[in-house]
């Protein structure tokens, strides 16, 4: 086994072509491009095309990242895809991305369900499972929320979009991992229910159709997301040693503006410190943080040696959080 530290190696995103603006969703629901940016800080989001979805971005951002880790695909072990819209129940969407590369048979795939926490609780296992028989593992994110809002509900219909975004992990002296965690408890206030069950086996009830939307109170969303991220930091930094000082680049699940000015708050950093692009993509869930990694690194806000903090929250409720050191 490798003495190298546990890093990521490269990341990769994906974004669809279409773009949903603010002014468009005015001719849907009952909003204004004001309403929406004053309360979200949202402008724009992307939807996925009807040739897309959460599989085919998938591969997109994985193909990237695994391009930029320079490692040979072949020499991956594990490939993990978190998303919370998937659109089979098996095959897998991690299974259907590692067909599309050309993988079959060279890897365990799985996929992993945790909310918009889900990037973070798979780079988590993907991490540990290195740690205990080592080799190198492909963990994406990747959400198509679109396809599952009621657009005539503008407290849901304003806030998600569509993307993907992946990390090449394992041995290097790229990056390390310096300390996670994953947590959750229950919460009904953010759901999507499946009725497909109840409405096809002769031994349940037939229910009143609802339709197979998403579901949120977004106030008690928003209280819990802020607890969430003061909570995270907190713990993460107790945790890896550090104090908030330390905290070079911090970048947080793109949910809302407002969250993410909250979080810097609490950090007691500025806001050229904390990545923001919520107002370009809109919600992306599992792909959230992944996609604002690599662009961050693309765009040069993470530097040698740089400490980042990565924290997500999301449906069930879930709470993460990871240091990762940049080292070259």
């Amino acid at each position: 086994m490798s003495s190298l530290p546990i890093g990521i190696i490269g990341t990769g995103a994906y974004l669809p072509e279409t773009v949903l603006t603010n002014q468009y969703l005015e001719k849907l629901v009952d909003t204004s491009d004001q309403w929406i940016r004053e309360r979200t800080g949202i402008r724009e989001r992307r939807v996925a095309s009807p040739e897309e979805d959460v599989a085919t971005m998938g591969e997109a951002a994985a193909r990237q990242a695994l391009e930029n880790s320079g490692i040979a695909w072949e020499d991956l072990d594990y490939l993990i895809a978190a998303s919370n819209t998937f659109n089979y129940m098996y095959p897998a969407t991690a299974i259907r991305i590692q067909h599309g590369l050309g993988l079959d048979d060279k890897l365990a795939a799985f996929d992993l369900q945790a909310g918009c926490s889900g990037f973070n609780y798979a780079l988590y296992v993907a991490e540990n499972m290195i740690k205990n028989k080592g080799g190198y593992a492909l963990v994406i994110g990747t959400d198509a929320n679109t396809r599952m809002l009621d657009f005539t509900d503008r407290g849901t219909c304003i806030l998600f979009g569509d993307g993907a975004g992946a990390v090449v992990i394992g041995p290097t002296d790229r990056s390390r991992l310096v300390a996670s965690f994953v947590a959750s408890s229950y919460n009904g206030k953010l759901y999507l229910k499946n009725e497909f069950t109840e409405l096809n086996s002769p031994f349940l009830p037939k229910p009143a159709l609802t339709g197979n939307f998403m579901y949120m109170d977004g106030p008690e969303i928003f209280k819990f997301a802020v607890r969430a991220v003061q909570e995270s930091l907190r713990r993460i930094l107790a945790q890896a040693g550090m104090s908030r000082e330390e905290i070079d680049f911090l970048i947080i699940h793109q949910a809302n503006y407002r969250i993410l000015e909250t979080g810097a708050r609490f950090a007691k950093m500025p806001m050229e410190k904390v990545y923001v692009n919520v107002d370009r993509y809109g919600n992306t869930s599992a792909a959230s943080i992944p996609i604002a990694l690599h662009e961050a690194l693309i765009e040069g806000k993470i530097q040698k040696n740089h400490k980042v903090v990565l924290i997500s929250f999301g449906a069930g409720v879930t709470w993460a959080a990871t240091v990762l050191e940049w080292l070259s």
